[in-house]
């Protein structure tokens, strides 16, 4: 047993010596992490009108919103606040608000005959969309001065918010 013992010990002496450099890395291989700078920007546009007449009457508007940015993250807060009365000879007014995607696919729409309404859209949350948006809006109402009702009127409030990476 003795005779084996300084086999031993030269043998866990060598696997000492050789797996010390495994160990011990002297050299520093740290990976540099590009920055990610995010941008964003905010769009505001608000959209109201007042009947002021006794036959019903259509009125509408629509907005280019200029993004200038690419593979963006895009959400929008849409408040439509509005009071649409309900004639006797025609039909209840309402506001009708549309977003389009580049003026050509209809992403987002809503009819409302009064009251408040709040949505909130994504439309991506990952860079991934690109290209300007259309705000449009369509409205018929009218004001009966017999009746002593309010005319019809609407307010629509959007907020754009943007995200890209810079």
């Amino acid at each position: 047993m003795n005779r084996h013992l300084p086999a031993i010990l030269m043998t866990f002496l060598f696997a000492s010596i050789s797996l010390s450099g495994c160990l011990n890395d002297t050299t520093d291989s740290e990976v540099e992490v590009p920055e990610i700078v995010i941008s964003s920007a905010e769009y505001n546009h608000t959209f109201s009108y007042q009947f002021n007449n006794i036959a019903p009457m259509g009125y509408g508007n629509e907005t280019i919103v200029t993004l200038n940015e690419t593979n963006m993250s895009v959400w929008l807060d849409v408040n439509i606040t509005s009071g649409f009365h309900q004639p006797v000879l025609w039909d209840q007014g309402s506001i009708n608000i549309s977003i389009l995607d580049d003026n050509e696919t209809l992403v987002w729409s809503n009819k409302s005959s009064g009251g408040q309404d709040n949505h909130t859209i994504i439309l991506s949350d990952n860079f991934t969309h690109s290209g300007n948006l259309t705000l449009r809006t369509m409205a018929d109402g009218s004001d009966n001065a017999t009746d002593g009702d309010v005319a019809d009127w609407y307010v629509v409030r959007v907020k754009i918010m943007c995200q890209w990476e810079a």
